[in-house]
């Protein structure tokens, strides 16, 4: 594995550890920030160890597209939804009207950590 694959791992890992202390804390935006985090920075890892260095971007679908993933195997989830979840948590009005309660945020959190899952598969194989 290289040295900057197993960085974005760690980091992966401590974010994906977070998005479940926030979500137990009841700290939904923070839940939501982190479950992105998570699956941006492990996608990132995988384009690291097999493609070259990712493109700066929080955008997960274009993260996807540049990794070369297909996510029929997990029900190709709308990691769009992700992605705009993650921009509306850094706006207090957006964050406020969106993410106030447990159910709503839930969706997000599902998503994130079967994707999350499916990808760590995918270093596991190698």
């Amino acid at each position: 594995m290289k040295k900057e694959t197993k960085v974005w791992l760690d980091i992966a890992h401590e974010d994906y550890d977070n998005m479940h202390y926030m979500q137990k804390g009841k700290k939904l935006r923070g839940a939501v920030l982190f479950a992105q985090q998570a699956v941006e920075k492990i996608i990132k890892a995988y384009i690291a160890e097999h493609k070259n260095t990712p493109m700066r971007s929080h955008r997960i679908e274009k993260l996807v597209l540049e990794a070369g993933l297909n996510l029929d195997s997990i029900g190709n989830p709308d990691v769009a939804e992700l992605s705009k979840a993650y921009e509306w948590v850094r706006y207090t009005d957006l964050a406020q009207s969106h993410f106030h309660k447990a159910e709503e945020v839930q969706k997000l959190i599902v998503m994130a950590e079967e994707i999350y899952v499916w990808m760590l598969k995918k270093f596991k194989n190698n």
